[in-house]
């Protein structure tokens, strides 16, 4: 018994001493200094290298100051993406139903230069606020509906469906067009190609910064609507917008968060990478944005600017008294629609009065105006035909390439010529007819002058896409 106690009693000692020890190979002097980081976000976790660290050097502008300042930039890329996730997340404290976009979406969107509208995404067009599509609008000329940059059918997360980052207003039939196509390379105005759908050069940063957010915000894959290289290219080609700025600052109001690739596209380069580098809003330095392009402000600018104003000026100059008519609509396959402008008289004419605009189904309502500008020369044309053609002689003779509305008319859709808001010309019939339906109308030369109200008599019918005369008269 005696000795099984001492063995038990020199088992313990030996533990203890041991544990002893290594307790006094931790054991600190409590006097000397230790170094403790300023902000414990710039301390590279386990596994991260400290050469990693970034150092952007940023002045972030008063107005997002407060919203930012619980991030770090002096971080590794791995804990800035981190940061960025939780404060977008966190700042997203309001929940909205899909339905409620109605009540925030047409202010984010807005037109910058006219209050009554609404600025649509891929066509540009601005387009009168109260035409939204919806069962409970009682306006009957309904012509834009919801755009999901990231496609609805693709998204993982419910939540996600009913974000305002991801919406913008398009024109009902390029929203159809679109579907749910993934993004892809292109050049010039919106369009389907290569298997997927181009957004247009004015629109591609808008669209990759949006995509940006939707895989912080709820983990979304860049490959299910195009791939994270193209979106870096767009991001940096095509700097931030007034009206991003502006839906930013609506949807913050909103639902609590803000899109940081918006306010910096920078902060996808240092997250991402890139072949170039996009613009770093952040700095002393930046003074934009100012319209879709950034504008240099030097005097050389300046001097350039005023030289093409006075060259506009002489451009612009055109005689009010000449006598402008329709002369020629193709109501071909798809999208392959045009309408040409025939200046009648021996007189240049002055376009800025002008405007064309359509009926939908012939309803008796003139929407979706198009307004003219510059001038059309006495006995010349002016072709105005749908970005989305196909038919290469339409491509060839358009001056004006318009997406959607009002070039995107079928046969009951009555299209009239205004001058200074009168319709003086008019193609079609009301009340939803076909008139026009798959075919091709020319003027007949014993026309000499433009009438308010429709005569088939005064026109002659060609097979569909039959488009051989377009451009001349």
């Amino acid at each position: 018994m005696t000795s099984k106690l001492n063995t038990f009693l020199f088992c313990f000692l030996f533990i203890f001493l041991a544990a002893c020890s290594e307790d006094d190979d931790i054991i600190t002097d409590p006097n000397e200094e230790t170094e403790t980081p300023e902000n414990p976000e710039e301390t590279p976790e386990e596994g991260e290298d400290n050469a990693d660290v970034l150092n952007p050097n940023f002045t972030i502008p008063e107005d997002v100051a407060d919203y930012y300042s619980e991030i770090g930039f002096n971080v590794t890329v791995d804990s800035l993406e981190r940061a960025l996730i939780a404060l977008t997340s966190n700042k997203h404290t309001t929940f909205l139903e899909y339905y409620e976009r109605h009540d925030y979406l047409y202010d984010a969107t807005e037109d910058p230069d006219n209050p009554e509208n609404v600025i649509l995404v891929y066509s540009g067009e601005s387009r009168a606020k109260n035409q939204y599509q919806s069962g409970n609008n009682p306006n009957a000329n309904q012509t834009f509906n919801t755009e999901h940059i990231y496609p609805r059918s693709k998204i993982t997360v419910e939540l996600g469906e009913s974000d305002l980052h991801n919406f913008y207003p398009a024109d009902i039939s390029i929203n159809s067009d679109r579907q749910n196509d993934s993004f892809v390379a292109g050049e010039g105005e919106f369009t389907s190609t290569n298997g997927g759908w181009y957004p247009g050069d004015n629109w591609r940063g808008d669209i990759a910064r949006i995509v940006m957010y939707m895989h912080i915000r709820y983990d979304q894959d860049f490959d299910n609507v195009g791939n994270l290289d193209l979106f870096l290219e767009w991001n940096a080609e095509d700097p931030v917008s007034v009206l991003e700025v502006q839906k930013n600052n609506v949807i913050e109001t909103a639902q609590g968060n803000r899109n940081p690739f918006i306010d910096n596209p920078y902060l996808a380069t240092l997250l991402w990478g890139g072949e170039d580098d996009a613009v770093n809003t952040w700095t002393a330095d930046y003074s934009g944005p100012i319209t879709e392009e950034y504008i240099d402000n030097s005097e050389d600018n300046e001097e350039d600017n005023e030289e093409d104003d006075t060259e506009e000026e002489e451009d612009n100059e055109g005689s009010e008294n000449a006598v402008l008519l329709f002369s020629e609509y193709v109501e071909g396959s798809g999208n392959n629609k045009a309408i040409e402008i025939l200046n009648i008289s021996e007189e240049t004419a002055d376009l800025s009065g002008y405007s064309i605009q359509k009926q939908i189904n012939g309803n008796g309502e003139w929407s979706n105006e198009l307004a003219l500008s510059g001038t059309l020369d006495a006995g010349d044309v002016l072709v105005i035909i749908n970005s989305q053609s196909d038919l290469q002689k339409l491509l060839d003779e358009a001056d004006i390439s318009q997406g959607g509305a009002p070039v995107d008319f079928n046969g009951n859709d009555p299209v009239g010529l205004f001058k200074d808001g009168v319709l003086i010309d008019m193609i079609g019939t009301a009340g939803g007819d076909d008139f026009a339906k798959d075919v091709t109308l020319r003027r007949k030369s014993s026309v000499t002058a433009p009438t308010p109200t429709y005569n088939s008599e005064e026109w002659e019918s060609f097979d569909q896409n039959t488009v051989e005369n377009i451009g001349t008269y």
